[in-house]
């Protein structure tokens, strides 16, 4: 099951400053003065790994240096609250550093091989526009109070500044808090790309359409449920007995306990589904088990999140693991029988995306996604 977000505030923030245009030293930007006590002039705090480890790695690091405005896209945060995912502390142990490394290798367009130490971790965050360059539009000002997510390549968040391009942050709901806001990006976006990308309900709407989330009580399950029902599906989910409470305030059709006895024959009961979404971590090798619930000669999925593609790089190399990778997926969909049926095994991960953010931020101002959730 994947661990409940926990929304950090790393350090004191201060919200008032009187706004004005940005000196020499940031020519072709807009920006504020100043606001942050903890503020040294360039310099910043923030939560740096400089090798791959445990906790012991994790340090407080009270001189870097505030990011600096690349280009014309490129908006400057200034943090008032952030969270810690389950990808941060995999990230700290070493995971998927070779893919990682290639993506910022790729960004950078260097041929070089890429030194990502020291690491700021971290996906999302909630905060307020500092600095915009001039290729941002209206819809972001110096000092809206704004929200996003990061892809995990790029420098986190757990520290006073980040900078993001302008795609990857949106006006915070104004329904909820900064704190509240720094809590739902990432997983929201997982839960997002999951469905509508992997899950093809970008072609094909989800209305009407019947869905199982399995692990609905996590970060990303939550998410995925209420995604679903503002979509007009009809949703069933599995979660653990203190957690069905919440789930059914979402307006989920059927919640089952999947400790009791009888929680598989319940799935099965409630009718064959045209996704199955894992948010449970149980990982593809679960498709097997589940593939006689999905609808037959529908184009069915199985969706898990715990896919094995950055171990297998990480373990194989960028070329070999790619390679087992597609043969992993291939041996997979091949034993389930699914392929038969014109159903698939798929592995779904977090892609950053204006339309998801945009979406997510739409749908909480609107009551339909995360209100109950972040309020219990």
């Amino acid at each position: 099951m994947y661990k409940m977000k926990i929304p950090c505030m790393f350090f004191k923030l201060d919200i008032v400053g009187q706004f004005m245009r940005v000196k020499s030293c940031m020519r072709g930007f807009s920006a504020v003065p100043e606001v942050s006590k903890e503020c040294n002039g360039s310099k910043m705090l923030a939560w740096q790994i400089h090798g791959y480890g445990d906790l012991e790695e994790l340090k407080l690091s009270k001189t870097v240096r505030i990011p600096h405005m690349k280009g014309p896209d490129d908006v400057l945060i200034q943090i008032a609250a952030t969270s810690i995912n389950p990808i941060d502390l995999a990230m700290m142990g070493g995971y998927g550093s070779v893919f990682l490394n290639k993506a910022r290798q790729l960004e950078a367009c260097s041929f070089s091989e890429i030194v990502e130490f020291p690491l700021v971790l971290g996906r999302d965050f909630s905060g307020r526009v500092f600095a915009k360059g001039l290729g941002v539009g209206h819809d972001i000002n110096i000092g809206d109070e704004v929200w996003g997510a990061l892809p995990p390549h790029l420098q986190g968040c757990h520290a006073q500044f980040v900078r993001v391009n302008k795609t990857l942050v949106h006006k915070k709901p104004h329904n909820v808090t900064l704190v509240e806001a720094a809590s739902v990006p990432y997983a929201a976006m997982t839960a997002w790309s999951a469905l509508k990308v992997t899950g093809d309900l970008c072609l094909s709407p989800a209305k009407g359409k019947r869905m199982l989330v399995l692990g609905g009580s996590g970060g990303v399950g939550t998410a995925a449920v209420q995604l679903l029902k503002a979509w007009g599906a009809q949703v069933v989910t599995t979660c653990r007995p203190d957690a069905v409470s919440l789930l059914e305030s979402f307006g989920t059709d059927c919640v089952i306990d999947y400790t009791h006895p009888d929680a598989e024959k319940q799935i099965r009961e409630e009718g064959k589904y045209n996704i199955i979404l894992d948010a449970a971590g149980l990982g593809a090798d679960a498709g097997p088990k589940y593939a006689d619930c999905l609808k037959d000669w529908n184009l069915s999925k199985f969706i898990t999140l715990r896919s094995p593609m950055l171990r297998n790089i990480d373990e194989h190399g960028m070329v070999v693991g790619m390679m087992k990778n597609a043969v992993d997926l291939a041996v997979t969909n091949v034993k389930t029988g699914l392929t038969s049926q014109c159903s698939t095994v798929r592995w779904g991960f977090f892609l950053p995306s204006s339309d998801a953010i945009k979406e997510i931020t739409a749908l909480v101002e609107q009551g339909k996604s995360y209100q109950s959730h972040m309020r219990e």
